[in-house]
């Protein structure tokens, strides 16, 4: 199954047969073609949403959630710059930590859910190929979520 993009290319999402709900958020697969202008962007974290909490804290940047949106807004803000969009998105790379009062496992559903929002929606149906991998930590103190992007346009 293929759906359609704004530029000719072709993304092939996961068939029938695969029954996960995760299936849904990310292509098996998608095409460029040739012509195709490219922009790939560095690893974006989130940005402090508390002040007052202590500098390099998870409570300084959040949880997974709010801070897979500071990423997301961040990294739509760049494309936009650059005239692209978040349909644009044909490859994403999302690191997660554990969150430490989540016994040491990543808040991948914190993650998805907030995915879910901007991405195979009615508004935003496209979805990009998709690696989530948890990591032990990423280089700044309390950041959760880092995500790199490649965007596409004919």
């Amino acid at each position: 199954m293929t759906t359609p993009s704004s530029n000719p290319l072709i993304r092939h999402l996961h068939p029938a047969s695969v029954s996960e709900p995760w299936a849904r958020e990310f292509a098996e697969a998608i095409e460029v073609p040739v012509n195709a202008r490219q922009l790939v962007l560095s690893g974006v974290g989130p940005q402090v949403v508390d002040d007052a909490a202590p500098a390099g804290s998870v409570q300084a940047y959040g949880d997974t959630a709010a801070q897979t949106l500071s990423v997301i807004r961040q990294i739509e803000a760049t494309l936009t710059r650059h005239g692209y969009g978040l349909g644009d998105i044909v490859s994403m790379q999302a690191l997660l930590v554990a969150d430490p009062a989540a016994d040491g496992v990543a808040d991948f559903e914190g993650f998805s859910a907030i995915y879910n929002q901007y991405f195979g929606t009615v508004a935003q149906p496209n979805v990009p190929t998709r690696t989530r991998a948890q990591v032990i930590r990423l280089v700044p103190p309390g950041w959760l979520v880092e995500m790199t992007v490649t965007a596409i346009k004919s």
